[in-house]
């Protein structure tokens, strides 16, 4: 598939990377190909990029590398959504936000992205009762590294 990105210009977007989001996201229901794109010069981060509607693409990292402790737990619904019986198979990212001022940058991790990596799908999950925040400060703990080592 080709697709002409915002970011990245023209892409050939192999049919096999491709990532079905059965749902849309959350703001984008009724966009449901997607594709993670990494580019050397962005790691860690990556881009969830819209294959029906390419000016759409997510600044994604995973939160694992921004909070070692962040945990949640996906209901049965959740894992038939993602076609999965095991989360060792899922892939979590989370949407990150940079402002100009990247000191202010934030990640949401009340609603990670699980995909499935065998299957191509994916869903966000909004988790409703949840301590963590849409804005939770990128630039805490292991985060502050990853953007030092971003911008060096």
């Amino acid at each position: 598939m080709l697709i002409k990105s915002v970011n990245f210009g023209e892409l050939e977007v192999p049919d096999n990377t491709i990532i079905t989001f059965k749902e849309g996201l959350p703001g984008f229901p009724q966009i449901h190909r997607f594709a993670v794109l990494e580019k050397d010069e962005i790691k860690p981060f990556q881009y969830l990029q819209a294959l029906d509607d390419p000016p759409i693409a997510l600044f994604i990292i995973n939160p694992f590398i921004i909070d070692p402790s962040y945990e949640f737990r996906l209901t049965g619904s959740d894992m038939e959504d993602v076609n999965s019986k095991n989360s060792t198979e899922l892939t979590v990212y989370a949407v990150a936000t940079i402002p100009d001022d990247p000191t202010q940058a934030t990640i949401n991790l009340m609603a990670p992205i699980v995909i499935n990596d065998r299957d191509r799908c994916g869903k966000q999950v909004i988790l409703h009762e949840s301590k963590y925040s849409v804005r939770h400060p990128l630039m805490d703990g292991a985060g502050q590294n990853e953007m030092e080592t971003l911008e060096g």
